[in-house]
């Protein structure tokens, strides 16, 4: 078991301690589940309450909070969430990791190169001409292409594909399901002869150094040329990158985000979940664009858009408070009418 001192976790983030120093942390849980010996955190007023009734040993908190929880024991912290999980990554992370080795039932291919410190699970398929580098660890059932290359310290959980030619930094996590490196959705309709032709994928995929990757996300190979995801980008499960997307450093994908061919998206952008992106456009860096938004243009950099069609939050919030105003507007309308009615027929007094 984890045993360790509120003080030696502080010195570990640079943070400041407030309360008991010499306090024993044997494990990280929520405010509302944490035991007398747990650390959690602290970042959203909705949970205040659970905060002042959680029997956690200590709490990560920012310095803004501080006078909230007086009297107990507290990491001060700039960034609590961030902090809070290095404290995990660090001690409690217990995840899994198998023996270096191949497994007698995995199937390599010619002229595979796979670098010390490997792991490669059972049944897993290595096709000619793959490279996997140092400290890679491939879980049962993955399937690697032709002439992929696999970086160091990567980690594929089972059941990940990556076709032919696909390309992978170092520290690369995927997750069960993923597939990278499939056609993209490419045909050329042919009315006159009544047939749809396929345009054949030629490209490949690019994934940077420290991407993530979660369950059953799917990136198209390019159909000239590249797909390519940037350095430390997070996509979660369940997204669709079409071919030749262009995804750039540090962003967020949420789930059931679908990005159609050749999109460029720039650096630190997130998408939040279901959102859809139409093709060939661009989105800034730095850009918002909030859940099941419709994106049929560029976006710019540092905006935050909405809706669907997209468009910037304040505009949005404008037509909606304009439509919470349509049954008072129709109303005083058909009253305007009928006065108006009552008016020619010289019913009433126009004075």
């Amino acid at each position: 078991m984890v045993e360790i001192r509120l003080l030696e976790i502080a010195q570990f983030l640079g943070c400041t301690v407030e309360g008991n120093k010499e306090a024993l942390i044997r494990g990280v849980a929520p405010l509302d589940q944490a035991q007398v010996d747990d650390l959690s955190f602290y970042t959203n007023s909705k949970y205040a309450t659970r905060a002042k009734l959680s029997k956690a040993a200590a709490l990560v908190v920012g310095l803004h909070d501080r006078e909230r929880f007086a009297g107990r024991s507290l990491l001060i912290s700039d960034n609590p969430y961030r902090d809070f999980a290095r404290v995990v990554a660090k001690w409690f992370n217990c995840a899994f990791l198998p023996k270096a080795g191949v497994h007698p039932t995995a199937i390599i291919g010619e002229n595979v190169q796979i670098a010390e410190g490997c792991s490669v699970g059972a049944y897993c398929v290595i096709e000619r001409g793959a490279e996997i580098r140092a400290h890679t660890t491939l879980f049962p059932f993955c399937y690697i292409g032709s002439k992929v290359t696999l970086g160091e310290h990567c980690l594929l959980y089972p059941q990940v594909t990556l076709l032919d030619r696909v390309i992978i930094g170092n520290r690369v996590i995927l997750h069960s399901g993923v597939v990278i490196g499939g056609d993209g959705f490419g045909f050329a309709p042919d009315p006159n002869r009544g047939h749809i032709d396929k345009v054949p994928q030629v490209g490949w995929v690019e994934i940077a150094d420290d991407v993530e990757i979660q369950c059953n996300t799917t990136i198209d190979r390019g159909a000239l040329g590249a797909t390519k995801i940037g350095r430390g980008t997070k996509i979660d499960n369940l997204v669709q990158v079409g071919h030749n997307v262009e995804i750039g450093e540090h962003s967020i994908i949420v789930s059931q985000a679908g990005i159609s061919g050749s999109t460029k998206i720039g650096n630190w952008v997130t998408l939040a979940g279901q959102v859809g992106l139409v093709g060939h456009i661009q989105v800034g860096n730095g850009a918002i664009v909030t859940a099941q938004s419709g994106v049929a243009k560029d976006v710019p950099p540092k905006s935050v858009v909405t809706g669907s069609p997209a468009q910037p939050m304040i505009e949005n919030r404008r037509a909606l408070a304009g439509m919470s105003r349509l049954s008072e507007l129709r109303k005083k309308v058909r009253d305007l009418e009928y006065r108006l009615r009552e008016l020619e027929q010289g019913k009433i007094d126009s004075g």
